[in-house]
């Protein structure tokens, strides 16, 4: 059995549509295709169904898919204990983040990593850091809540206070809290800003946090943001906070099982040090 075929199949397996398998292995749909059916030939059965709406498992298929992600969570964790060279860490280590996060705490930083371990190579993912963490496709995550089961470890590295904010430069349109949408209104920060001003609302809604700068540096309304957000971005002056307002707490997020590992461990010590660096950014104190 071919093993290049297996990874093939297991990442079709995890998509569901063997267009975005092709994509994740910066392959063609046609190549997947044959090696899918090469696996089949070698396995003597079918182990998809093919629909209009995706890849789906047959029962054959399922349990190929088990025994196959067993092996190679294996030999994930067998090509992390391998020991480095002589140039200390090296490689690739994938994190993900929030944009917000990303860009104001964490890139600023990251050429000191690079001047300490040239051999060390970062990938940040920005967005929603939950799926790509269980899927393995990044080594480490920094959120605002822990995993609430699998296999991982976390620490606490910050606390991030939010304040009130409006222009001060442009002629107010609105005095009421600048709204979400209703796609955002369970998140924490959405359900703070209606705890604190109930009656205050704004009728203008956002479902991103630079939407909401934008619109109150427009003077469209008060925006309810992290105070290491609000106190950078010019145009925004501090009305209220960080006293009494929403106070989330920071988490670096690592699989069990890598945390050890050389280039693992440099990033998240790394990522650490960075946001003990930027506490009083983050806690609203003003610039670290």
């Amino acid at each position: 059995m071919n093993w290049d075929n297996v990874k093939h199949f297991i990442a079709t397996a995890r998509a569901g549509s063997l267009t975005q398998a092709a994509q994740a292995l910066h392959t063609s749909p046609a190549t997947l295709s044959r090696r899918i059916a090469a696996l089949e030939r070698d396995c003597g059965t079918t182990l998809f169904t093919r629909t209009h709406t995706g890849y789906l498992l047959t029962r054959e298929g399922q349990a190929l898919l088990e025994r196959c992600e067993a092996i190679d969570d294996a030999f994930s964790s067998l090509a992390r204990l391998v020991p480095l060279s002589q140039h200390g860490a090296q490689g690739v280590v994938r994190l993900a983040t929030s944009e917000n996060l990303a860009v104001h705490i964490v890139l600023p930083a990251v050429p000191r990593l690079v001047r300490a371990h040239p051999h060390l190579s970062l990938e940040v993912m920005v967005g929603a850091p939950t799926t790509p963490l269980r899927e393995r496709e990044v080594d480490m995550a920094v959120r605002l809540s822990m995993p609430a089961s699998g296999n991982f470890k976390g620490r606490a590295i910050g606390l991030m206070a939010h304040a009130i904010y409006a222009s001060c430069g442009a002629q107010p349109i609105d005095r009421g809290l600048l709204g979400w949408t209703t796609d955002c209104e369970n998140t924490p920060i959405a359900l703070a800003a209606l705890r604190h001003a109930p009656e205050q609302s704004s009728r203008w809604r956002f479902n991103s946090l630079q939407a909401q700068v934008a619109a109150a540096q427009a003077g469209l309304g008060l925006a309810y943001l992290p105070c290491f957000l609000g106190d950078a971005t010019p145009g925004l002056v501090r009305v209220q906070g960080p006293e009494g307002l929403l106070a989330q707490r920071i988490y670096l997020v690592l699989h069990n099982d890598s945390i050890e590992t050389p280039r693992v461990r440099t990033v998240a010590d790394f990522t650490i040090q960075v946001f003990q660096d930027a506490a009083d950014r983050l806690a609203g104190r003003g610039a670290a």
